[in-house]
């Protein structure tokens, strides 16, 4: 399986060398991984201190690597934290580097900052917040970035604490189908993504995933939104699973924005 979501010290939330996950993907036979370092310019204009990727050294160390361990492709990814106010940096990020893919996720809400924090949280009910969270995915598949992967829809779910988090596809219906039609028209992919705060199974929740399929969907990523070596790859064995008990037998990366499909 190819784990295109990885976080490594070239991320503000990550202090894990890039080369460990090369040394545990070969180690376990794994001949593509993508990373996916954060640029977080949404936070950076809802004023978190948060620094931004150095893209430039990120693309040199990645070129380094690849000429030390030729026998892996590794993929040159970006992750972008998505809000309106931010799009005209991304545009300009991505003109201005190579990436291999990008994938676009939703971590906060302008007037609340990143769920992780949990303002979103406070003195509201789930569904007022969550129906915030699933308006903001839609706007941001609606975007005109160059992104090709929409990332963990449901990450909202992590970090709520309130009695009642879980998502369930039924309560938010409407607005889901809305995304992943959105999704469907404009050839994105859907990550399945098994970094879940302790909660168990997969963003975005399973009923999700099948009405993704149901709806005509069939791209599909892998994330284990790995920020140490030793969660690369995490819960892939049960997406597998999950996904062939549907039918699905291929998923996808990316290479220079070209999708290329594999078997899982």
């Amino acid at each position: 399986m190819v784990d295109l979501h990885l976080h490594s010290s070239f991320s503000h939330d990550s202090s894990e060398a890039q080369e460990n996950y090369i040394k545990c993907a070969l180690t376990l036979g794994e001949n593509v991984l993508g990373f996916s370092e954060h640029y977080d310019y949404d936070a950076f204009l809802e004023g978190d201190n948060l620094p931004l990727a150095d893209c430039k050294a990120y693309r040199q160390n990645i070129n380094l690597l690849q000429e030390k361990y030729p026998q892996i492709t590794l993929l040159y990814g970006i992750e972008l934290g998505y809000s309106k106010a931010a799009e005209s940096e991304y545009k300009e990020l991505l003109a201005e580097y190579p990436f291999d893919y990008a994938i676009c996720s939703v971590h906060s809400l302008p007037e609340y900052g990143d769920f992780y924090h949990g303002r979103a949280f406070e003195g509201r009910e789930v569904k007022e917040a969550y129906t915030d969270y699933f308006n903001a995915v839609l706007e941001s598949v609606k975007s005109n970035l160059d992104f090709q992967i929409v990332g963990h829809i449901g990450y909202c779910e992590r970090y709520c604490k309130l009695p009642n988090s879980k998502i369930y596809y039924k309560d938010y219906a409407e607005i889901i189908d809305g995304i992943l039609k959105e999704i469907i028209a404009r050839d994105k992919c859907l990550e399945i993504n098994t970094s879940t705060g302790g909660k168990g199974g997969f963003l975005p929740e399973t009923k999700i995933i099948e009405r993704y399929l149901q709806l005509g969907g069939y791209a599909f990523s892998f994330a284990s939104d790995a920020h140490s070596a030793d969660k690369y790859l995490r819960g892939n064995a049960e997406v597998r699973d999950f996904l062939k008990s549907r039918g699905i037998t291929k998923m996808r990366y990316y290479k220079n924005k070209k999708p290329i499909e594999y078997k899982i």
